[in-house]
């Protein structure tokens, strides 16, 4: 034990010296991931809100051809209404000077005074954020248009309008605050947890094994009266440290960067992260195990190589291995995880990091999970540990 924690220690601190590893194993997990969950809720809230508040520009042929409509348009807040051609209208919906433009009928006066009903067209550009917008607020207007001026003309025959509603549906969510919390950041929080799993750890599996080549010290290193196991096991644990470093750091700074500034708006109610302290717990541990599998296959892909480039070269397509299944699953609208694929590394933990934010807590699938990473974890210190058995792959040429 006492090599193996010399190894350690002796990978470790020269490895915090260098300054990419301090930035991807404390720097990038403190700041990076708050900033890019939280910016991200706060941009989407802040272009909402924009949107709702934005004065929509609307444009008719002629007012007087229907004085009635133009009048309950023109009482409405944070809308402009002016005159323009129909035949140049398209042109300003493109430069972006015109939102909307009603296709009013010259008939509309009388037909609508004749109780008939009026098509009018609503011409917006479904490629413009503004357009699109203002168009879902107008056709929100007109419906109301419509309701008033039906309640209008069943008042004058003595009937209420309430005799045309059979029924009023009235939505009601039954998810809990923290279920909707859940769903909201289970995009992006478990993707997140398996990026820093890899990175946190990737710059100094490099150093240890392609890095160690590169500067000629790999080979004095294998003549230390240190068996191979333990020498690999010292490397290993380095990488597993700076990996569980950054696992715990990204998860510590997410929750308290939630904590102080609640993303609220999107779901109509504030945003509650508020997670037992068992799921928190049952959450470091997944993070932590599958950042220890993720340091064994790192520091077995990156033995391969004969220089830090070359490394780099070849942990970037086991990056996107890794990544892209989980992408794929993640982007996936309620998925429904069987339990054989609680066994499959990297997705098992998206998997039960999403129930647990969700407030779901699956003994099965965490027991699965667990016991999954865990044999993965093993097997790549195994593997490992014969590379570097193997003087063939070390010193190829």
């Amino acid at each position: 034990m006492k090599e193996i924690y010399t190894v350690w220690k002796k990978e470790l601190l020269d490895n915090l010296r260098d300054r990419r590893t301090l930035l991807t194993a404390v720097l990038m997990p403190i700041v990076l991931m708050p900033v890019i969950l939280i910016g991200t809720f706060k941009l989407q809230e802040y272009t909402i809100k924009r949107a709702e508040e934005k004065v929509i520009t609307i444009a008719v042929d002629s007012k007087q051809s229907a004085p009635t409509l133009i009048s309950y348009l023109e009482s409405q807040d944070k809308l402009q209404l002016s005159e323009v051609p129909p035949d140049i209208f398209e042109s300003k919906i493109d430069d972006g000077s015109l939102n909307i433009y009603l296709g009013i009928p010259e008939t509309f006066e009388s037909d609508f005074s004749a109780e008939k009903p009026v098509e009018i067209k609503v011409y917006h550009k479904s490629s413009n954020v503004d357009s699109s917008s203002a168009s879902q607020r107008v056709m929100v207007m007109l419906q109301v248009f419509n309701q008033q001026s039906a309640a209008q003309r069943l008042g004058t025959k003595g009937i209420p309008p309430e005799a045309l509603m059979s029924i009023i549906p009235t939505p009601e969510d039954t998810a809990t605050t923290q279920e909707r919390g859940g769903f909201f950041i289970g995009f992006l929080l478990p993707m997140f947890l398996v990026i820093f799993a890899i990175t946190g750890g990737m710059y100094i599996a490099i150093d240890v094994s392609a890095g160690e080549k590169e500067r000629k010290t790999l080979e004095a290193l294998l003549f230390v009266p240190v068996s191979r196991f333990k020498l690999v096991m010292g490397k290993y644990l380095a990488v597993a440290t700076t990996s569980t470093v950054t696992i715990i750091l990204s998860l510590g700074s997410l929750y308290t960067a939630f904590k102080a500034f609640p993303p609220s708006g999107l779901l109509g109610d504030e945003v509650v992260i508020d997670l037992s302290i068992g799921a928190i717990g049952i959450m470091l541990l997944v993070g932590i195990i599958l950042a220890i599998m993720f340091a064994g296959m790192l520091l077995s892909v990156a033995i391969f190589a004969k220089s830090y480039k070359e490394a780099q070269n070849y942990i970037s397509p086991f990056y996107l291995v890794a990544i892209f299944p989980i992408a794929i699953v993640n982007s996936i609208p309620d998925f429904k995880p069987t339990e054989p694929l609680f066994i499959v590394p990297g997705v098992n933990a998206v998997f039960v990091v999403k129930e647990l934010l969700l407030g779901v807590f699956d003994v099965t699938h965490i027991l699965i999970t667990i016991g999954s990473l865990l044999f993965f974890a093993v097997t790549a210190i195994v593997i490992a540990t014969k590379i570097y058995s193997k003087e063939g792959i070390l010193f190829r040429d």
